[in-house]
């Protein structure tokens, strides 16, 4: 819902739905139909927060921008998330992947002070995000791809920074195993529901 939303929202200059978006709406309806009992299962087993960061690479027809998602579990439980395009145009799938990333950070940050905060007994002193990327995640660690990414916006850079401080670990996941990819790009049927047993989003009346 979160990628779908977004794919229906673009407007022309004359604030038309075009035939494409409004194709889109249509599925979006017909999938709130199908998935009208699909819910998040909240389990608090082990207290420990982790994240998933991913991007598709220039799939918007209209810009050739990408779009970044991510996602953040407590446990077993999705507890944010955020599917959104980038600002800028990526060069290459590694520097939408980096940029992603970055946002990523940003809520891990965010989700750090917030249940630091609470005083849960949560455990979120490091957050680890997974990403399907290796060279996404080389670039993030090794400040020596600098000469390679002098054009990628300098707020991206703080990446490094956070993982200097141990504050984010990042981690290499296999996209079989990405919960984000949901959030990027349109799946198949097959893929699009084993996205939705990662994230732990279920049928609630068969519970």
């Amino acid at each position: 819902m979160a990628l779908g939303t977004k794919l229906c929202t673009a407007t022309t200059p004359d604030d038309k739905l075009p035939y494409r978006e409004l194709i889109a709406a249509k599925r979006v309806l017909r999938y709130l139909k199908k998935t009208i009992n699909y819910g998040l299962v909240l389990e608090l087993d082990d207290k420990v927060v982790y994240g998933y960061s991913d991007s598709d690479w220039g799939n918007s027809q209209e810009d050739r921008k990408s779009y970044s998602g991510y996602c953040f579990k407590l446990s077993n439980s999705v507890i944010s998330w955020e599917s959104r395009k980038q600002k800028t145009v990526a060069l290459s799938s590694t520097e939408s992947e980096y940029m992603s990333l970055s946002d990523s950070c940003k809520e891990a940050l965010y989700l750090q002070k917030l249940l630091s905060e609470l005083d849960l007994g949560i455990l979120c002193k490091q957050i680890t995000i997974n990403v399907d990327n290796n060279s996404a995640i080389k670039l993030a660690e090794n400040s020596l791809y600098h000469s390679r990414t002098k054009h990628i916006d300098i707020r991206h850079h703080f990446i490094r920074g956070v993982l200097e401080h141990g504050k984010i670990a990042v981690k290499h996941v296999s996209t079989s195993k990405m919960g984000a990819d949901i959030l990027t790009k349109p799946l198949d049927s097959l893929k699009h529901y084993e996205c939705l047993k990662i994230l732990n989003v279920t049928d609630l009346s068969l519970l």
